[in-house]
C-alpha cells in the first residue's frame, strides 16, 4: 500500500514538472491542447504496453495515475470551458467537443501503436 502511494506521489511530482516545462515552452493558448493531447497519446501507449506486459504493472501507478494524471490538465480544461460558457455557449460546446475528440483519438492511436504488437518469441 505504501509502495503504491509513493509511486503515485513520485509520478505526480514528475508530471507536474513536465507540465510546467510545457507551460514555459509554449504559448498560453496552446499549452492546454499540447498537455492534454500529448498526455492522452502517451496514456494510450502506456495502456497498450501494460496489456502486453502485465508483469510491469508496478509501473502503471507511477506512469499513468501519477505522472500523466499530474501532467494533463483537466481542471484547467474545465475552468476554460466554464469561462467560455459565460460568453458563448456554442464556442464552449465546440471547445469541449474538439478537446475530447482530440484526446480520444490520440489515446486510441497510442494504444494501437503498442497493444497490437506481439511479444518477443510469440508466433502467429
Amino acid at each position: 500500500m505504501i509502495k503504491n502511494i509513493l509511486a503515485v506521489v513520485l509520478g505526480g511530482m514528475l508530471g507536474t514538472l513536465l507540465r510546467y516545462g510545457v507551460i514555459l515552452c509554449t504559448p498560453t493558448e496552446w499549452m492546454l491542447w499540447i498537455a492534454n493531447g500529448l498526455g492522452s497519446f502517451v496514456m494510450g501507449i502506456f495502456n497498450g504496453l501494460f496489456t502486453r506486459f502485465p508483469q510491469c504493472s508496478g509501473w502503471k501507478l507511477f506512469l499513468t495515475t501519477g505522472m500523466l494524471g499530474a501532467f494533463t490538465t483537466f481542471s484547467t480544461f474545465s475552468a476554460n470551458w466554464f469561462k467560455l460558457m459565460q460568453t458563448s455557449t456554442s464556442m464552449a460546446i465546440i471547445y469541449a467537443s474538439m478537446m475530447t475528440i482530440l484526446c480520444i483519438v490520440l489515446a486510441s492511436f497510442g494504444f494501437l501503436l503498442t497493444a497490437s504488437k506481439k511479444k518477443a518469441g510469440e508466433q502467429g
